[in-house]
């Protein structure tokens, strides 16, 4: 009975000790390969780095140091051997098809509403593993929106006439924040601003997203022309107020939601009129 009883305990400790250490096992032996550049930044900052294998060639060498780029061919992306390749809507559909033939693929939506948002949340955290650092993502968030908070109108700006309209990602924070998005009414989503229609908005903040600030010394590129019309500079030194947005945090909105929102109260008055010259 005392044998039996012992070997009884000895099988209970071996399963305990083996309940508590498979998690860690597992994610110690969880090797990722992200196909997008903004699910790279993502998973390095709610990982712990070592599950991060590998990533988008779209990083500059003091960025994300120490994890392998791929090529986003399906023989770079398996040569990493990953436990888990993260991908976007918009990557290639027949590359994540052949992959599914080798790795568990988890396809990301791209939030343009809150509930997407919460949606695409609720993937990361469960895809990861790190629903602590997936949801402080979130709260950061909600902390940025209600500082922010005003009855005030904007228009976001970007090279090619381009704007963030109804329903987009910006249009959603702004709501949130309860400003009043002026290119709403220009249509759905990524909408082209004609020049008459830009002169007739007085918004209570100009975002500036893909210009440097220094008009002077701005890439003449095609798509910063218009920028340079004699009509736009002058409308935009007559603006209280035009922030610009880096690109780092523009380019990635939804996993720079944070930093984007937090840089809108940043106060640079009359930066426009400065920078017109």
């Amino acid at each position: 009975m005392s044998f039996k009883l012992t070997a009884i305990a000895v099988l209970f400790w071996a399963l305990t000790v083996l309940a508590l250490t498979a998690p860690v096992q597992a994610k110690e032996s969880a090797r990722w390969v992200s196909l997008n550049q903004c699910i790279d930044i993502a998973l390095a900052r709610w990982s712990e780095r070592q599950e991060l294998v590998g990533i988008t060639r779209l990083h500059d060498e003091n960025e994300l140091t120490g994890v392998a780029r791929h090529n986003g061919t399906l023989e770079s992306i398996l040569a990493l051997k990953p436990t888990k390749v993260f991908a976007t809507e918009f990557n290639q559909p027949r590359l994540i098809k052949a992959l599914k033939n080798y790795v568990d693929v988890v396809v990301l939506p791209q939030p343009r509403n809150w509930e997407a948002y919460e949606q695409w949340l609720s993937i990361m955290a469960n895809q990861t593993g790190y629903p602590r650092k997936v949801e402080q993502h979130k709260a950061e968030l909600q902390r940025s929106l209600i500082a922010q908070a005003g009855s005030q109108s904007a228009i976001v700006i970007m090279p090619n006439q381009y704007s963030w309209g109804q329903g987009s990602w910006t249009d959603t924070l702004f709501k949130k924040m309860g400003w009043k998005n002026l290119a709403a009414t220009a249509g759905y989503d990524l909408v082209s601003v004609d020049l008459e229609q830009l002169i007739t908005w007085r918004p209570g903040i100009v975002i500036m997203e893909g210009f440097t600030e220094d008009a002077a010394t701005a890439d003449f590129a095609l798509a910063n022309i218009w920028r340079h019309h004699p009509v736009v500079r002058k409308w935009i030194s007559e603006q209280n107020k035009v922030q610009f947005i880096p690109h780092e945090t523009s380019s990635c909105p939804v996993v720079n939601a944070n930093a984007y929102v937090e840089a809108l109260g940043h106060r640079r008055e009359k930066i426009g009129r400065a920078s017109c010259r």
